[in-house]
């Protein structure tokens, strides 16, 4: 049965002009690429292409570039799909050219607006610490007083609990258990907090 597909498929090649050959040819290899790219993502194999991230006008979209290999597939595989049934449709080669270019023109635009609608979407879940002023968590450890490191509070922020370093310019130690509120940042991970 393969044996016969594949005597089909050879005899309907040598069948076609070359400007069909050349057409379908466009549109098979783009097609093949595009299973590949479509097998890689699905099993997490995701490859990094250097032009990913540039499009016409020099903007970083993270993969949604008009010149990344997805687009660049989509365009080949609309222009050479298009252009052969536009020949077989009868068509000059002229008429089909204009057929080719302006379907994977229409993909391209697809596969880019897809792409940057789901960036769009995506978000690195990071916590912003800055987030935190103004919220009301517990002790953990006890926070030592004049500004001591080695104090621990939970605070709620961002939908998130988060276990911050915490300094105190209280003349005494907040014990573990009290609430305090967060005032300012000290750094990424430690905040300044007094006692309600």
């Amino acid at each position: 049965m393969t044996l016969a597909l594949i005597d089909q498929i050879s005899g309907w090649w040598e069948s076609l002009t070359q400007a069909k050959q050349l057409f379908y040819g466009i549109g098979m290899v783009a097609g093949l690429i595009a299973i590949v790219l479509a097998i890689l993502g699905f099993i997490g194999m995701e490859h990094t292409d250097a032009v990913d991230a540039v499009d016409v006008a020099g903007v970083d979209h993270g993969g949604g570039g008009i010149f990344s290999i997805k687009p660049l597939t989509g365009f080949f595989l609309g222009f050479g799909w298009a252009g052969g049934i536009a020949l077989d449709a009868g068509l000059p080669i002229g008429a089909a050219l204009l057929i080719a270019f302006g379907a994977g023109g229409a993909i391209m635009a697809i596969v880019v607006a897809m792409f940057r609608a789901i960036l769009s979407m995506r978000s690195d879940g990071t916590v912003q610490i800055k987030q935190a002023v103004g919220a009301v968590g517990t002790v953990y450890v006890t926070v030592p007083p004049h500004k001591a490191p080695g104090g621990q509070v939970i605070v709620n922020f961002g939908g998130r609990q988060e276990t911050l370093a915490a300094i105190s310019g209280s003349d005494r130690p907040i014990a573990s258990g009290e609430k305090v509120s967060v005032v300012s940042l000290i750094d990424s991970r430690t905040v300044l907090v007094v006692r309600l």
